[in-house]
């Protein structure tokens, strides 16, 4: 064996030590083993290898290996600076491409909800915001798609900022859970009269819904026969753009929207 394929050995090796802990919090050595598909003895010379570079961490009482501090500080590293619109673009020209009509990419600034990236149309007719300019929580797909993510305490706040009427507000709130399990959401001329947009939302790393994906254009070629397609595409480039910026599905934070309780306590 040539000096270069022991060392990519090495590190294939070493990887496999690091992946066996992707469904597990802790490991034995002797499950290390199993996961990694290493022996015994291999699996203690690349651990303990590991572990003197803080890589793993082992219990000193219950022999047990987790993974390491150190893993977590260079995740973060690689996590830095990360540009939502660079991760986003790719999958907005596909969208563009695809249907023929505006893509948005919005994100939530505090109790805000801007438009960070607009690709318009290549169509002479078309309809939507402007790049920079403030959407609406309530009645726009972005802001909905974002809502239904949220804990119900956190969106009855942002809509009762964006909404004073109470009796829309339990409008909005009340078509949440759909959203929420369609995994997309649908602005049908609450927006602009004539507009239907459909949005889903992305996840940031920790797991908060930081921003949303939408397809927008004139209600008379977004029919609602095609939404639902649309919104499967939307679902699909949402997923992708969150994975791109770390997020790992079960840190999502889940909501705990019940619309019967949602119309009645309002």
């Amino acid at each position: 064996m040539t000096t270069d394929s022991f060392s990519l050995t090495s590190i294939a090796r070493a990887v496999s030590i690091l992946e066996a802990f992707r469904d597990a919090t802790d490991l034995s050595l002797a499950e290390l083993s199993r996961a990694s598909g290493l022996s015994e003895a291999t699996s203690l010379r690349y651990a303990s290898s590991l572990t003197t570079h803080g890589l793993l961490e082992r219990d000193p009482g219950s022999g047990r290996y987790t993974l390491g501090m150190r893993l977590f500080l260079l995740g973060e590293d690689a996590l830095r600076g990360r540009d939502p619109r660079g991760a986003a673009l790719p999958h907005m020209r596909r969208l563009r491409d695809l249907f023929s009509e505006t893509v948005n990419l919005a994100m939530r600034n505090g109790d805000e909800l801007i438009l960070i990236e607009v690709i318009e149309s290549p169509r002479s007719l078309r309809l939507g915001a402007n790049l920079g300019e403030r959407d609406e929580w309530g009645s726009s797909a972005v802001g909905k798609a974002i809502l239904a993510q949220l804990e119900e305490g956190e969106a009855r706040l942002l809509l009762d900022e964006a909404m004073p009427r109470r009796d829309d507000a339990a409008r909005i709130l009340a078509q949440l859970p759909r959203a929420r399990k369609r995994g997309y959401a649908v602005d049908d001329g609450e927006c602009k009269p004539g507009l239907r947009c459909v949005g889903a939302p992305i996840f940031d790393r920790t797991g908060a819904p930081r921003y949303a994906l939408s397809v927008a254009g004139p209600s008379g070629r977004i029919t609602m026969a095609s939404v639902p397609a649309i919104g499967a595409e939307l679902r699909e480039a949402a997923a992708a753009i969150s994975a791109e910026l770390g997020h790992l599905p079960s840190l999502r934070r889940r909501p705990t929207f019940a619309r019967s309780q949602l119309v009645g306590s309002l």
